[in-house]
C-alpha cells in the first residue's frame, strides 16, 4: 500500500518521455473510449516537509508516513494533529476492494454509511448518522462542486477524505454529519503510464488510462491525463455507460509562483435502471429480497453532464508564509425520464410512476487565503485567513411531468410496468423548460490561530458568511427569502500526552442548507431556511511504527425536518445525535495487516411532535462494526489475500419508527498477484463482494426509501505501469533528430455550418413508422471556434489531445415535411426567416497530424491529418419564430466525432510557433429531442478556419 506522492517543486532533471508509448496507449484509448474532459486540482508534495508548505490533504496508507489534512479555514495540518475524526481511503484502498463509485469507498469505516447499493445512480454518504448535503457538502480539492445524485470516478483520485463534524465552520454552509473531500492526481515527476481493464458482474467492461509526467527537460512543468470508459449491464441487468476525462497542468512562473489549471469532464447513462424506492407509513415491514431487484420500466434514462474547470495561483513569499487564489466553475445537467417505485404494502405491492425529473446547477466558486507561522516568545502560532464567494443557480423542469404506468410486486419481478409502449409516459420524456428553482450566494470571511505552547495546543477560528437564498416558484416568483448573517465558531484543546499520542476537545457551531419538501409531500419545494447545528467532540488519536489508532466521543444537535404522518413537510423539535467511533489499523507482522472499526449511535428526537420523541432519527444505525485483513504470502512474493466483514445493526424507517430495517453481516474476499518486468509493473486482482449472498435492505438518507442491498458480485483487473519511462540522462534533443516533444497550443476562429438537414420521426404515439427524411433544414450563421490542445512531436508525426469549444446561433430554418409536429403549434411547410435559438459543442478529439518541414533550415512546415473522438452537441432553444413560438428543442445529445485537419506553422522562436488552420468537424447521426418528444437526426458539420499558437516544451 503506498501513495503516489507528488512534488509541488521541479521534477527531477532526468526525467524523460517515451512519445511512442504515449502514441500507442493514448491511440487506443481514445478508439475504445471516447470520452473527453480538461481536468482536476490538488497540490500534493513529496515529502513531510513539501506536504505541509502544499496546504492540501495528503493521506498514505502506509501508516508510519506522516498524514497532512487540508482543513480549509483551518489551514494544512497533520491528522494527527487535526482536532476532529478524519476518515480517509487512498487510490490502493480503492482498487483493493474493487470499488468503482465511492459507495464502496468507505466500507470498512464503521461511521461512515453509503444512502443506496451502489447500483442507482447517485451514490452519497451519511456520516454519524447525517446525510451529507449534496450541494455544499461535496468538495473536489477543497472547493465545492455540483454533486447532485451523480457517481463521481474514483480512477482521477488520489484520496477521499470525510472531515467529521466540523465542515460548517471549515467549508462555510454543511451538514454537521461531515464533509467530502476528492483529491484528485497530480502530475508525477517522471513519465509514468497505468492502463488498467476490468471486468465485473454481470457484463460491466471498464477501461482506464492514466498518464502523468513532465512537459519539458527540466520537469518545471507536469501533466496528469485520466481517462475511463465503461458500458454493459449492470448485476441487476440495467445498461449503464461512464466516460470521463481529466487534465491537471502545473509549473512555475517564478521560483516562489506557482500555477495550477485543471478540467474535468463526465457523461454518464444509465437506462432501465432502478431508481427511487419509497414507502408510506403503512409499510411496517418488508422481507428482503434479492439484491438483483431491478425495478427499472423499460424506456427509462437518466444521464448526468459534468464539466468543471478550475484555476490557482500560489504564492510561497517565505518560508513560513504562502498565499493562493483559487477560481472554478463547474456545472450539472442532470436528464431523468425515469421512474420511481411507491410500495403500498408488507406484501410489497407498488406502483410505478413514470416521470422526467430534469434539473441544472451552476457554480462559481473563488476563494483567497492566506497560510503562515510566526512566534511570539515561546508560543507558536499556525495562523490561516481567507475569503471565499460561492454562487449556486438552480434550475429545474417544472412542474415535474409524472404519470402512473402500473403496478407490481417486488417478489414477482417477472412484470415490471414499463415506458415503452405506453404513450403517455413516453409523452414525458420531452426534453425540460427549465425555471428558476433556487438561488443562494455566500460570501464568507475566515481566520483561524492555533496557539502551541509545548505539547498544549489551542484553536480559535471563526467563519463570518453572509447567506443568501432564495426559491422560486415555477413562475420564476420569489415563494421565500433568507438573509443570514452568521458567525460560525470553533473552539479546541489538545494535548500531546506521549509521542505522537494526542488527546483534544472541540466545539463548533455550524449552519447548513435547510432541506426542500419532496415532491410527493403536500407542499412540494417548501423550505424553511438554514439549519443551525452544534458539536461537541473529544478523542484521542495515535500514531506508532505499528500502526494508529483514533477514538472520537461526539454530541450534535440540530432541528429536525421530516414529513409527518398528513405527508407535509415539516421543521418541528430537535434531534440529537451522539455516540462513540474507534479505528484501529495494526501490522502485527510485516506480512500481516489488520483494521477494525466500531461506532455506535444514539440518534434520537428529543423535542417537539410527541409522537415522535424519543423515537430514533430515520435510517440512522446503533451500531456498525468491520473488519479487514490483508495478507502477503511470505513463499510467493507479490501475492496478496485480503478478507473483511462488515456488520450494520437494525434501523428504522419513517419519523415514528414504524419501519424496520434487519441487521446483516456481509463478508468480502479477494485477492492480487504483482510482479516487475524491467520498468514495468503488473498487477491482476480478483474481489468477491457478499460471498454469502446476504439479502438486506439499504436504508435512504431520509430512512423513507431503500435499496435492495449489492447481491454476491465479482469483479476482475488487470493493470500494466510504465514506471521511470525513459530515465536515461540524455535531453530530448540527444534522442530525438526531429520532434520538441511536448507542446500546448490554444487557437480560435471563425466557425461555418452547412445546412444542418435532418430527418423527423415519431416517437410517442406511432414509434415504429419511418422517419420522415429531409423534413428540416437548419441554417446557421457564421459563428466561432476555440480549441486547446496537449501534443506530443515524435518528429515526422504530431499526436493530440484536443478540447474545442465551439457557438453558432441559427439564422432560418425550412420545414419542408409537417407529417411530424415537432412543436405545439400546427407549423405549415415553408421556410422561417426569423428563426432563433443556438448550438453550442463541446468535443474532445485524439489527434495524428503528419508534418512536413519545419526543418533548421527552413521555419515553415505543413500539417495534415485527422482526429477522432466524442462531441456533445447542445440545442439551445431552437425555435421556428423568435416573435411567435416556444422553442421546439432544448437538448443534448453525446456522439462520435471525427474531424480532418490541414494547417501550417511558421516557427517564431525556438519554443513558439505560429499556425493558421483549417478543420472540418463532423457528428454523423446526431439526434436530439423536441418539445413534444419527438426525434430529429442527421449529420452535424462545421468547417473552421483558426489562428492560434503553440510552446513547445
Amino acid at each position: 500500500m503506498h501513495s503516489l506522492l507528488v512534488s509541488n517543486r521541479r521534477f527531477d532533471d532526468n526525467s524523460r518521455s517515451l512519445g511512442s508509448v504515449l502514441l500507442a496507449l493514448a491511440g487506443c484509448t481514445f478508439l475504445s473510449s471516447p470520452a473527453y474532459a480538461l481536468g482536476v486540482e490538488t497540490a500534493a508534495a513529496s515529502d513531510a516537509e513539501a506536504d505541509a508548505e502544499s496546504g492540501e490533504i495528503i493521506v498514505n496508507a502506509q501508516r508510519q508516513t506522516r498524514q497532512i489534512a487540508d482543513g480549509g479555514a483551518l489551514g494544512a495540518r497533520s491528522l494527527l494533529e487535526t482536532p476532529f475524526s478524519v476518515g480517509a481511503v487512498d487510490a490502493e484502498d480503492l482498487k483493493r476492494n474493487a470499488a468503482t463509485t465511492i459507495d464502496a469507498a468507505f466500507n470498512y469505516d464503521a461511521s461512515i454509511r453509503s444512502n443506496n447499493s451502489g447500483v442507482a445512480s447517485g451514490n452519497t454518504f451519511s456520516s454519524r448518522g447525517i446525510a451529507i448535503d449534496r450541494t455544499n457538502g461535496y468538495k473536489l480539492d477543497g472547493l465545492p462542486f455540483p454533486y447532485w445524485f451523480q457517481d463521481h470516478p474514483i480512477e482521477h483520485l488520489e484520496q477521499i477524505q470525510i472531515l467529521k463534524g466540523a465542515g460548517g465552520f471549515v467549508y462555510g454552509f454543511a451538514s454537521p454529519g461531515g464533509v467530502v473531500n476528492f483529491v484528485s492526481k497530480r502530475p508525477t515527476r517522471d513519465l509514468e503510464i497505468v492502463a488498467n481493464v476490468s471486468y465485473r458482474s454481470s457484463s460491466i467492461a471498464r477501461a482506464h488510462l492514466d498518464i502523468g509526467g513532465p512537459l519539458n527537460d527540466d520537469g518545471s512543468i507536469g501533466f496528469r491525463f485520466n481517462a475511463v470508459h465503461e458500458q454493459g449491464r449492470l448485476y441487476n441487468g440495467a445498461f449503464n455507460r461512464n466516460q470521463f476525462f481529466s487534465l491537471a497542468l502545473e509549473g512555475r512562473l517564478t521560483d516562489n509562483l506557482s500555477w495550477y489549471l485543471d478540467g474535468f469532464y463526465q457523461r454518464t447513462l444509465q437506462k432501465d435502471q432502478s431508481n427511487g424506492i419509497s414507502y408510506g407509513t403503512a409499510v411496517t415491514y418488508l422481507t428482503p429480497t434479492t439484491g438483483k431487484l431491478n425495478l427499472g420500466a423499460e424506456g427509462g434514462s437518466k444521464f448526468n453532464d459534468v464539466p468543471i474547470v478550475t484555476g490557482r495561483l500560489k504564492w510561497e513569499f517565505s518560508p513560513d508564509w504562502n498565499a493562493n487564489i483559487s477560481l472554478r466553475y463547474a456545472d450539472i445537467d442532470e436528464r431523468f425520464p425515469g421512474n420511481t417505485i411507491q410500495i403500498l404494502n408488507n406484501a410489497g405491492d407498488y406502483t410505478s410512476t413514470a416521470y422526467n425529473m430534469n434539473r441544472i446547477f451552476w457554480y462559481t466558486v473563488s476563494q483567497a487565503a492566506l497560510d503562515g507561522r510566526f512566534n511570539t516568545g515561546s508560543l507558536e502560532h499556525q495562523v490561516t485567513a481567507g475569503v471565499s464567494t460561492t454562487t449556486v443557480d438552480f434550475e429545474y423542469d417544472n412542474p415535474t411531468r409524472q404519470a402512473i404506468i402500473g403496478r407490481g410486486n417486488i417478489y414477482n419481478p417477472s412484470f415490471v410496468p414499463a415506458i415503452t409502449g405506453n404513450p403517455a409516459a413516453l409523452f414525458l420524456q420531452r426534453p425540460p423548460v427549465w425555471t428558476r428553482y433556487q438561488t443562494i450566494e455566500q460570501y464568507a470571511a475566515f481566520a483561524s490561530d492555533t496557539i502551541t505552547w509545548g505539547g498544549l495546543s489551542a484553536l480559535i477560528g471563526l467563519r463570518y458568511t453572509d447567506y443568501i437564498e432564495r426559491n422560486f416558484d415555477p413562475t420564476s416568483k420569489v415563494t421565500s427569502y433568507f438573509h443570514y448573517r452568521p458567525v460560525s465558531p470553533v473552539y479546541s484543546l489538545s494535548y500531546e500526552l506521549l509521542p505522537k499520542v494526542r488527546l483534544y476537545g472541540t466545539y463548533v457551531e455550524a449552519l447548513q442548507r435547510g432541506g426542500l419538501a419532496p415532491a410527493t409531500a403536500t407542499n412540494a419545494n417548501a423550505s424553511f431556511g438554514p439549519l443551525k447545528s452544534t458539536q461537541y467532540e473529544v478523542g484521542v488519536k495515535l500514531e506508532r511504527a505499528w500502526g494508529d489508532a483514533n477514538i472520537a466521543l461526539y454530541r450534535i444537535k440540530l432541528p429536525s425536518e421530516y414529513v409527518n404522518g398528513s405527508n407535509a413537510f415539516v421543521r418541528d423539535g430537535e434531534a440529537r445525535h451522539q455516540g462513540f467511533e474507534a479505528n484501529l489499523n495494526v501490522r502485527p507482522t510485516s506480512n500481516l495487516s489488520v483494521a477494525l472499526s466500531v461506532a455506535y449511535l444514539d440518534a434520537k428526537q428529543i423535542s417537539g411532535n410527541s409522537a415522535i420523541v424519543g423515537k430514533r432519527i430515520a435510517s440512522t444505525t446503533e451500531f456498525q462494526a468491520t473488519g479487514q485483513v490483508e495478507y502477503a504470502v511470505p513463499y510467493l512474493a507479490g501475492l496478496k489475500l485480503t478478507g473483511g466483514a462488515r456488520y450494520s445493526g437494525k434501523a428504522y424507517g419513517q419519523a415514528a419508527n414504524s419501519f424496520v430495517y434487519p441487521s446483516v453481516t456481509v463478508g468480502d474476499v479477494g485477492a492480487s498477484y504483482s510482479f516487475s518486468s524491467g520498468s514495468q509493473d503488473y498487477t491482476v486482482r480478483a474481489f468477491v463482494q457478499n460471498i454469502t449472498d446476504e439479502r438486506y435492505w439499504v436504508p435512504s438518507a431520509s430512512g423513507t426509501g431503500l435499496s435492495a442491498g449489492a447481491p454476491r458480485t465479482f469483479s476482475v483487473s488487470a493493470e500494466v505501469a510504465l514506471r521511470n519511462v525513459n530515465r536515461d540522462g540524455r535531453p530530448f534533443s540527444e534522442r530525438r533528430v526531429d520532434g520538441r516533444g511536448f507542446y500546448l497550443g490554444v487557437a480560435a476562429g471563425l466557425l461555418r455550418s452547412p445546412n444542418f438537414v435532418a430527418s423527423s420521426a415519431e416517437r410517442v404515439y406511432t414509434p415504429s413508422n419511418a422517419p420522415i427524411r429531409d423534413a428540416l433544414r437548419v441554417d446557421n450563421k457564421t459563428g466561432w471556434d476555440v480549441e486547446s490542445i496537449l501534443g506530443y512531436d515524435l518528429g515526422l508525426v504530431r499526436t493530440e489531445f484536443e478540447g474545442s469549444y465551439k457557438r453558432l446561433k441559427i439564422r432560418s430554418i425550412a420545414f419542408n415535411d409537417n407529417s411530424v409536429a415537432l412543436d405545439s403549434a400546427a407549423r405549415p411547410v415553408g421556410l422561417y426567416g426569423n428563426a432563433g435559438g443556438g448550438t453550442e459543442v463541446l468535443s474532445g478529439l485524439f489527434n495524428a497530424l503528419l508534418d512536413i518541414g519545419g526543418t533548421a533550415k527552413s521555419p515553415w512546415a505543413i500539417s495534415v491529418g485527422g482526429g477522432l473522438g466524442i462531441a456533445r452537441v447542445s440545442s439551445g432553444r431552437w425555435t421556428f419564430d423568435q416573435s411567435t413560438g416556444p422553442y421546439f428543442s432544448d437538448d443534448n445529445s453525446i456522439n462520435f466525432a471525427w474531424q480532418s485537419i490541414a494547417g501550417i506553422r511558421r516557427a517564431v522562436t525556438d519554443r513558439v510557433d505560429l499556425m493558421v488552420k483549417y478543420r472540418f468537424f463532423n457528428v454523423p447521426n446526431l439526434s436530439l429531442r423536441t418539445m413534444n418528444a419527438n426525434e430529429i437526426e442527421g449529420n452535424f458539420k462545421t468547417h473552421s478556419i483558426l489562428v492560434g499558437t503553440t510552446f513547445n516544451f
